[in-house]
């Protein structure tokens, strides 16, 4: 009897794997997230029967579905379409059997709206929301003895707010708090992975720099040069880069205490090459500021600018499923003056791409700026595409191995991170 038992094991273990591995299907085949412009209608077409629901907690969105047939006039897809009523977000599930909830996803009704894409290159400014912790080393003592003070105890990463309680503004407040205590142990406040933690440190006088060390590394502000993509006038935001600002010692997104964005003027461009990016140089004009910066995401930097310095044209703006492959341009001021356009191609597109910063493969086609910057280079991240008439996205990544490609993001995505 236990062997006849022991005999359907196997079959019903490769039975649920069948389920489980058919349920995983389904779901790939289903959006992760839906899109859509107030007053738009849009349909998708899935591979899979299912039926569909929207929250009606929250009018924002109408949703249908009605199964399509194949050759054999069997029903295996679904067409559902999805109506956009009102600005807002709200939460669509699918379901196996008009019954069993297959997959939730989100769903977002943005604006019909109208945006400037800039292409201006501007310097970037960002102070750190507390002393980021570069590393930790040796100070060398009396007697050329080396100890290591914060051995241990801070890392690579960490976030230095407090010496003794009093809050850190900069690295010179962070030297003199510790100097003025003559060699007493500091009490240090910090951040790790979203945690506060604290420690005591006994810093160590060197005799070298005749002043108490702790012998740490750390950095309070970043800037660097890039291109703003559009700016709204409703509402006097900008969005820029399509990526986010990284330290480029730990490789974390930088933690923001306050920022803007300035006027720049570019002084030299490194045209890039197979295995070497280019890059763009120039004087950041702090005076001269255009815009404060209010987020710091892994898709962009967004805040308020200023009204004068973002003009032209406005265009409407395309959702992914609207892009497609072949021609479009990049708008870019590299040239000095005004932005002009660049033709570009389109090669691939990703819907619903896991890397939103990387939903478009495009290619430089356009031989002036082949000639003057060899592609893509560091600084135009940010740099708006247009298709059709439309702001579709902007430039984020150059390929290494090939400055003439690299990758877009889609505006859908950044304007999901600025609201």
């Amino acid at each position: 009897m236990e062997h006849g038992k022991n005999k359907w094991k196997p079959l019903f273990c490769w039975l649920v794997a069948l389920v489980l591995l058919a349920w995983g299907a389904i779901r790939f085949f289903l959006p992760d997230d839906m899109t859509l412009l107030q007053g738009q209608t849009t349909e998708y077409l899935l591979r899979v029967p299912v039926t569909v629901k929207a929250e009606k907690s929250t009018p924002v969105l109408g949703v249908t579905a009605k199964p399509t047939a194949d050759n054999l006039h069997l029903d295996f897809g679904t067409q559902v379409k999805a109506q956009a009523l009102a600005e807002g977000s709200t939460k669509v599930t699918f379901y196996l059997l008009d019954t069993l909830p297959i997959k939730t996803v989100s769903a977002n009704v943005l604006p019909d709206l109208r945006l400037i894409p800039s292409g201006r290159t501007v310097g970037v400014q960002m102070d750190t929301d507390g002393l980021l912790v570069l590393g930790t080393g040796y100070v060398e003592g009396e007697n050329g003895k080396k100890s290591e003070p914060c051995k241990g105890v801070l890392q690579s990463g960490d976030l230095i707010q407090s010496v003794n309680g009093e809050q850190m503004k900069n690295k010179e407040c962070f030297l003199s708090a510790v100097e003025q205590e003559n060699g007493a142990p500091v009490q240090i406040g910090f951040m790790r992975d979203d945690t506060k933690m604290k420690a005591k440190i006994k810093p160590v006088y060197s005799p070298a720099d005749k002043s108490y060390k702790l012998g740490v590394w750390i950095r309070d502000s970043i800037q660097g040069i890039g291109t703003v993509t559009f700016f709204d006038e409703r509402t006097n935001h900008f969005g820029a880069l399509g990526h986010g600002i990284y330290d480029v010692d730990t490789g974390q997104l930088m933690s923001l205490k306050q920022g803007h964005i300035t006027a720049s003027h570019l002084t030299e461009i490194i045209k890039g090459k197979k295995g070497e990016p280019g890059e763009l140089s120039g004087v950041i004009l702090a005076d001269h500021v255009l815009g404060e910066i209010e987020k710091n995401t892994d898709i962009g930097i967004y805040g308020t600018g200023e009204t004068a310095a973002f003009t032209g044209k406005s265009y409407p703006i395309a959702l992914q499923h609207e892009i497609k492959e072949g021609e479009a341009v990049l708008l870019s001021n590299i040239a000095g003056g005004e932005p002009l356009a660049y033709e570009i191609a389109i090669e691939r597109v990703y819907p619903n791409g896991r890397d939103a910063n990387k939903s478009m493969v495009i290619r430089v086609t356009d031989r002036r700026l082949l000639e003057t910057t060899g592609g893509i280079v560091q600084g135009m991240s940010g740099s708006p595409i247009i298709q059709d008439g439309k702001l579709i996205g902007a430039v984020t990544h150059v390929f290494v191995n090939d400055p003439t490609k690299g990758y877009g993001i889609f505006i859908e995505n950044m304007l999901d991170a600025a609201a």
